[in-house]
């Protein structure tokens, strides 16, 4: 087995390698990509920098969505769990933004699935009375955008 490959068997394989310079997967050969990125938020990770400037961050986006594209077949799927925004170094429409650059790319889109994580302790509205015209406010929700390549398939071809 590859030093990258996690997992393998007939139907599946988790490959644990930077998305960015894997060669361990071929073009149109993945049925389904479910991940969650990095938010960019400052978390520890040991080998990415997750406190990028904004800009710098949709820019890692597009190119590791690039690769996804390429990757999935043509009735391919990604589900994409990211924050529905965030405010951490400033308000940001994450979730409406990846969508955007996602369709650029050339993913159609089917859906959005909220997750409500049902976790609000950490949530607060400080600006509401520190700055009752800024308030910082973060939703209690990630969302998981469903994208598709190219192909619908119905339910009737499934069966």
């Amino acid at each position: 087995m590859k030093a990258h490959i996690f997992f393998e068997n007939e139907w599946l394989k988790i490959i644990n390698d930077d998305v960015l310079k894997t060669e361990e997967i071929e073009d149109h050969s993945i049925d389904l990509i479910v991940t969650s990125p990095p938010y960019n938020v400052d978390i520890k990770y040991n080998s990415h920098n997750d406190k990028l400037s904004y800009r710098d961050y949709l820019e890692f986006s597009r190119k590791w969505l690039t690769r996804c594209y390429h990757w999935l077949k043509e009735d391919g799927r990604l589900c994409l769990n990211i924050p529905l925004d965030k405010n951490k170094g400033g308000q940001q429409s994450v979730g409406a933004d990846l969508t955007t650059i996602a369709k650029g790319i050339g993913f159609k889109y089917h859906s959005t699935i909220i997750w409500n994580e049902g976790n609000i302790s950490r949530r607060t509205a400080w600006g509401s009375w520190l700055s009752a015209s800024a308030p910082y406010v973060i939703a209690p929700v990630e969302v998981i955008i469903v994208l598709y390549k190219r192909t619908v398939v119905s339910a009737k071809k499934l069966s």
